[in-house]
């Protein structure tokens, strides 16, 4: 049922979307920056939006996502709303061509910053925010999301950067989506390892079928839980008490080793963590792909994409003065020396809806699982032994 949320509510799905990025999405701090950007921009304007469930939206109409592409180090910083404002433009324009009636905005991921955007969408148009998106976590390229493993259409996209430079990827094949991401990933890095983009218009039966819905509302409970209790330490455990959601925590410990290295519009790295003399290793390609045990000098896997990843903050230890007590984390947020609480989440179910089939809900990882080095099979979360 419709309802509005204000900037409280907003700041709690900033918060709970970051924890359910999975280390991707971009961090509290990009999402938070657009928001502030937005409030200066319209002093006499209260941040508020109108979220919708799927079953509100009118017959024959579609909702778009807009996000951010590239690299999450190249978002620091960076004023994103225009990037995302001429990206939305030029999908209307597209949409208008093709004779459909794009009414409203939705997520393509979970993140504190590609949740936050569509919001921001949502904010300067007045169109209803969907409670749901493309992938109930965040994820590395467009063949990766949900919305591709469960065959949505990719194209056509609309991407633009803060000059409003202008690219729109159709495709022969609106279902390429490998195609869209090769080229979409070439933009993007002529643009500067950033750009705005809008695309996968989705039916309300296309949302109730094949991708997430509910999601927003459930980072709002996360976040309203991660910010509001005072005691930060075991915080997975109480997300649990939310109903529809699994969590794990794996140990609580200090940061040890970060290593990132950013080319062809990712991050790529490892984040290891001593959790009281027990080491762990989480390989990542923008989001957390694989997490590690290690065992006799060897590490070995515990739990792969896509069931979530996740990292908050316990203490900062004056290695970041951006990020305090029981913030989710982003990998574009963790340092060496912070002490954090590393754990792991069971992604929706709808993942699993080809099971036993064509497996594409793994296959699409297979060149990102590679560029980690790893090349054993799925290990769920449910598999995982604490």
């Amino acid at each position: 049922m419709s309802r509005i949320m204000n900037e409280e509510s907003i700041l709690n799905v900033i918060w709970g979307a970051t924890l359910l990025g999975g280390g991707g999405g971009g961090s509290i701090e990009s999402g938070m920056e657009l928001l502030e950007t937005y409030k200066k921009n319209h002093p006499d304007k209260a941040p508020e939006i109108e979220l919708i469930t799927y079953d509100e939206m009118e017959a024959g109409t579609y909702a778009a996502v807009t996000a951010g592409m590239g690299s999450p180090q190249a978002i620091v910083g960076k004023d994103f709303s225009v990037y995302a404002e001429n990206a939305f433009k030029l999908l209307q324009k597209v949409a208008d061509d093709e004779g459909k009636v794009l009414k409203y905005s939705i997520p393509v991921e979970m993140g504190g910053f590609n949740t936050f955007v569509p919001m921001m969408i949502s904010l300067e148009t007045g169109l209803p925010f969907v409670d749901a998106d493309g992938a109930g976590r965040a994820v590395p390229a467009l063949e990766t999301l949900l919305l591709n493993v469960n065959g949505c259409a990719t194209s056509p996209l609309a991407m633009a950067n803060d000059k409003n430079d202008q690219i729109t990827i159709k495709l022969a094949d609106p279902y390429d989506a490998p195609l869209a991401e090769k080229l979409g990933r070439d933009v993007c890095i002529e643009f500067g390892m950033l750009a705005g983009l809008s695309g996968w218009m989705v039916s309300a039966t296309e949302i109730q079928e094949l991708i997430v819905d509910g999601s927003v509302t459930l980072a709002e409970k996360i976040g309203a839980i991660f910010r509001g209790t005072e005691e930060k330490k075991h915080l997975l455990k109480e997300i649990e008490k939310i109903e529809s959601i699994s969590a794990k925590e794996i140990c609580e410990g200090q940061v040890v080793e970060v290593f990132t290295d950013t080319s062809g519009g990712f991050d790529y790295g490892r984040v290891v963590v001593d959790g009281g003399g027990q080491l762990y290793k989480i390989d990542f390609q923008n989001e957390n792909l694989l997490v590690s045990k290690e065992v006799d000098g060897t590490y070995v896997p515990m739990m792969t994409v896509p069931d979530i990843i996740c990292m908050y903050c316990l203490d900062a230890n004056g290695v970041d003065t951006n990020v305090e007590a029981g913030m989710p984390l982003s990998n574009a947020d963790v340092k060496e020396g912070m002490q954090i609480s590393l754990g792991i989440i069971k992604v929706d179910d709808k993942w699993f809806k080809d099971f036993g089939q064509d497996m594409k809900w793994w296959t699409v990882w297979n060149e990102y699982m590679a560029n980690i080095k790893y090349t054993g099979g799925n290990i769920r979360f449910d598999d995982v032994e604490l």
